[in-house]
């Protein structure tokens, strides 16, 4: 077994890989305050200890069993205690690519860890090629919790590249198996949310509804991250049913408990800020206020990708603003950067461009790219998106007739009106 201090490093990277708490791996076996001795290396663990570690980590013994001569072990260790993304990754490909012969939960790690960097760049492609490759490595070693955890993983990604029918079927894959084997709760839950966020872009808005209350049963036992997570997917549901008092009350209740996580504030209130405006009429000072609040805390906790999340934010609400010059604006700041978004936001994002080519004048050409948009959504079974799209032209080509009739009018009638009432 890697003896201590290495141990303890490994098991601090292995909990926090997965996002859990020292409470969460420690609940059942051992006191928080044992782990803890134990990452800092103060203490040995036992036979029983191990035992219960690895199935709260859902890995193998083996990964405790390292050797200082595996390529492998050292392009992770190299990779996870870099501060250079790039090479890190440039490691973890190599040796990944060099060393299929090693063990295979090592190599299962180092892929989790190498598809965590891409997702940090927004390579999305990159991000589910380790994804797939997971999932059959998950397969080969026969690790429930590895089979959920790469499978809500897979999900994630083929929704972020618009493959909704796929996702949906990988996202149902890692329910079952929650079924069938010893996966810690939380496993369970994230496997639930990706599922409800899929079946609700699907256009199952029932189904969607069902999952979703499912999750609030038990809110106040879960973990507080996963609380505030399944608060807003509830919320995100309840604004695709049109039930936008609901919605607003879940939002609250999401953002108002949630922890002092730093990444997730910035994530919720940049969802909130987008859900916002979403609702009909829109909220923009509700959006505005949010907006606000993940900016001030972007520069201290954010990454590009958030930047790039709050740009798009920003250029839909200057928008709705009636700020026509600023949406505009940002929408060619952000022309580079499309690869990088995931398929929704990359749509959302054009239509709102081609909204604007109408509002300017160029009324065929506009609604002829946004009527493409629509379809594509549409192919990606992508419901949801699809509808929203339609209505959007539809908003938008009855602003545009009001300018028209009266050009100095800068606000569209009551009935597609985007200030908060």
């Amino acid at each position: 077994m890697v003896e201590q201090p290495e141990f303890g490093q490994l098991l601090k990277t292995l909990r926090q890989e997965r996002g859990l708490s020292q409470a969460e791996v420690a609940e059942g076996g051992m006191s928080t305050a044992y782990l803890s001795r134990l990452e800092s290396g103060a203490r040995r663990p036992t036979a029983k200890v191990l035992d219960h570690l690895t199935r709260r980590l859902g890995v193998p013994a083996s990964v405790f069993q390292g050797t200082h001569t595996s390529l492998l072990g050292q392009a992770l260790a190299s990779a996870s205690s870099s501060d250079d993304t790039d090479d890190a990754i440039r490691l973890l490909g190599e040796a990944v690519q060099a060393g299929s012969g090693e063990d295979l939960s090592l190599r299962w790690l180092s892929l989790w860890k190498l598809a965590q960097l891409h997702a940090k760049q927004g390579k999305r492609h990159d991000e589910l090629g380790a994804a797939r490759e997971l999932t059959e490595l998950s397969d080969r070693l026969e690790v429930s919790t590895l089979q959920v955890r790469s499978r809500t993983l897979l999900a994630r990604c083929l929704r972020a590249v618009g493959d909704i029918d796929e996702a949906r079927a990988v996202a149902r894959a890692a329910l079952r198996t929650t079924d069938h084997g010893a996966v810690p709760v939380a496993d369970t839950i994230r496997a639930q949310l990706v599922l409800v966020s899929l079946e609700a872009e699907s256009g199952l808005i029932t189904e969607a509804r069902r999952l979703a209350d499912q999750l609030l049963e038990p809110i106040d036992v879960l973990p507080p991250v996963l609380r505030a997570e399944a608060l807003w997917s509830a919320a995100n549901v309840r604004i695709r049913q049109g039930d936008y008092p609901g919605a607003a009350e879940l939002l609250q209740r999401a953002l108002t408990e949630l922890p002092s996580h730093d990444e997730l504030m910035l994530r919720l209130r940049l969802a909130a800020s987008s859900l916002y405006l979403q609702m009909i009429p829109r909220r923009v000072a509700e959006a505005q206020r949010w907006l606000a609040e993940a900016e001030r805390v972007l520069y201290l906790f954010g990454g590009p990708l958030h930047r790039q999340e709050l740009l798009v934010i920003k250029a839909h609400l200057a928008f709705h603003q009636r700020d026509l010059e600023q949406a505009k604006a940002l929408c060619e700041q952000l022309t580079d950067a499309l690869p990088q978004l995931t398929f929704r936001d990359r749509i959302r994002l054009e239509v709102l461009a081609h909204q604007i080519r109408i509002l300017e004048g160029d009324r065929e050409a506009g609604v002829r790219r946004i009527e493409e948009l629509a379809q594509e959504a549409q192919s990606a079974s992508n419901v949801h998106l699809a509808s929203e799209i339609w209505r959007t032209l539809a908003e938008t080509l009855a602003w545009a007739s009001d300018r028209q009739a009266a050009p100095s009018l800068r606000k569209p009638s009551n009935l597609h009106e985007g200030v908060t009432r």
